[in-house]
Order: C-alpha cells, then structure tokens, then sequence
C-alpha cells in the first residue's frame, strides 16, 4: 500500500499545485483557458497520435475490452438519464448529470496507469482512450443535440463537431500510421513522444486549476445522481464484464481506473456551447476530481 501511495501521489500533488497556482501566482482564468487549449488541441493528441500509430494491436483481443468500458458507460448514462427525469431536472442540467456520469478524465487515468505498469499500461490506456474517446463523444454529442435542440435542426453540427474533435483525428491519424507500418517513422515519432511527454504535467495542473465546488449543496440531488452514476453504477458493469470476459489483470485494472475517474475538463466548454448548464458542469468536474483521490487509490488496492 505505501508503494502505491508513493507511486500516485505526486499526480495528486500535482492537481493540488495547479489549484495553488490558480490561487496565488497564475490568478487569471484566461490563462488557464489558453493552457488548457494548448492541452487538448495540440500536447494530448500528439501523445495520443505517438501511442496509438505503435500499439501492437494484435496483441490485444479489442473486442472484450471494447464491450466492457461500453457497457459501463452506457449503464452509468441510462441511470443518470432516468433519476434525472425521475426527479425532473430540466433538460440543460439532466445533461450535464449524463456528461458527469458517462465521460473520463483521461489525463488522470493515463497518468496513473502509465506511473503504475509503466509503457505496456500507457499502450493500455491509449487503447482504451481510443474506444471510450470516440463512442462517448458519439454518444454524448447527439443526446445533448437531441435533449437541447428537439427540432433535430443540428444534425450538421453533430457532425462537425466529431470531425473537428482532436482526441478522435488523432487516433485516427495514429491508426492509419499503424497499419501502414510508419509508426516509428523518424522525426515526426520523435516529435510526438517529446511533445507528448509534457502532456500529462500540464493537463493535471489544469485539472487542479478548474477545481470549482460552489453550488454543490444548491444542486445535491444533481450531484448524487453523477457521483452514484461515475463513481458506482460505471465500475460495478466494468468489473462485472472483465470477470466474465476473463480479462487480464493489467487490463482489468486499466479499465477500472477509468471507470472510477472524474469527468474531463473538457465537459464544461461543451456544456456551455450547446445550452447545458455549465455551472453545475464545473461543479461535477471538481467533486468528482476529489472523490477519485480516495476511490482511485482504493479500487487499485482492492484489485491488488
């Protein structure tokens, strides 16, 4: 237990620095919100793009791990979708509840299994990024579109949006690379790693920089319903299907991990540019970022 603690604690201190900073040195919203720009369009997806164009994807059986983080986070979607009508949220705020339940924060996730099995985890979590990057962002897209915008009068928008989605583009790109054998292929390679190496140290800074808690006891039930839904609903599927898919202990504690991580920052811009509440959106981001510091650590305990 104490060489997990040392392990993954630096990654926590991390997300506390980046909330430190905010506070006393780098006090300017914007700032972060260039950072944070910087992290998503370019720094992750090159990580991505390095990851995904070596991966040997024939070691791997793609299918049980791709049935098993689905159905996880399809359960946690459909159990957040029904309390939130159960107890009437409107539709701005019931898909910020779906967003809080469904989606990862892959730059924790990563982060942890990459410090915990080293270069096989990272090649792991890649994989597992590319399956649950591209089906929530699927997902997700059109039931807000849907929930938001009932004439259905933004199918183009759905689109748009998943093509110009940097996390998708370059898993694509990093697949493509993979089959045509030119993942290794010089300087862009090494180009990559360099820039995805700074990736994930500025991503947690951000994580921790983002932290919002106003509002949570004016939207308790809100709150309950994300945290029951990410924290619960979404690992209890995941270990079921990795038992009955025998996955491997790597793997099964891989997806795991991402099971039981917080909602990405990446939920707020969207919940704010397609009429979601975005309050509530920071305010799930930054609870469930600090319940994953004990459930994280636990989860990795529980399945050692």
């Amino acid at each position: 237990m104490l060489e997990l603690t040392l392990l993954i604690a630096p990654i926590f201190l991390m997300i506390l620095l980046g909330s430190i900073l905010r506070r006393v040195l780098i006090t300017d919203d914007e700032a972060w919100n260039y950072i944070n720009k910087l992290a998503y369009w370019v720094l992750f997806p090159c990580l991505l793009f390095n990851k995904t164009s070596v991966i040997n994807f024939s070691e791997f059986d793609i299918f049980p791990l791709s049935i098993t983080v689905i159905s996880g986070f399809l359960a946690a979607v459909i159990f957040a979708y029904v309390f939130g009508k159960i107890i009437g949220l409107s539709p701005a705020s019931l898909t910020s509840v779906i967003q809080g339940s469904g989606r990862h924060n892959a730059f924790i996730a990563l982060a942890i299994i990459s410090q915990i099995f080293g270069e096989q985890g990272a090649m792991i979590a890649a994989l597992i990024i590319a399956v649950l990057v591209t089906f929530t962002n699927i997902v997700i897209n059109i039931m807000m579109t849907v929930m938001l915008s009932p004439e259905g009068s933004s199918k183009v928008a759905i689109l748009s949006d998943l093509r110009r989605n940097p996390f998708i583009l370059a898993i694509l790109a990093g697949a493509l690379f993979n089959v045509l054998g030119l993942g290794n292929l010089p300087i862009l390679h090494s180009l990559t790693l360099s820039i995805g190496e700074t990736t994930l140290t500025v991503a947690l800074l951000c994580v921790g920089a983002g932290l919002r808690l106003r509002g949570v006891g004016d939207k308790l039930n809100s709150c309950i319903i994300a945290c029951v839904a990410k924290m619960i609903i979404f690992p209890m599927v995941v270990f079921f299907f990795s038992g009955f898919f025998g996955l491997s202990h790597l793997i099964t504690v891989s997806v795991m991990i991402f099971a039981v991580s917080p909602a990405g920052a990446a939920s707020y811009p969207l919940a704010k540019q397609m009429g979601g509440d975005a309050p509530l959106m920071a305010t799930l981001i930054s609870l469930e970022t600090l319940i994953s510091i004990v459930t994280i650590p636990l989860i990795i305990i529980w399945l050692n």
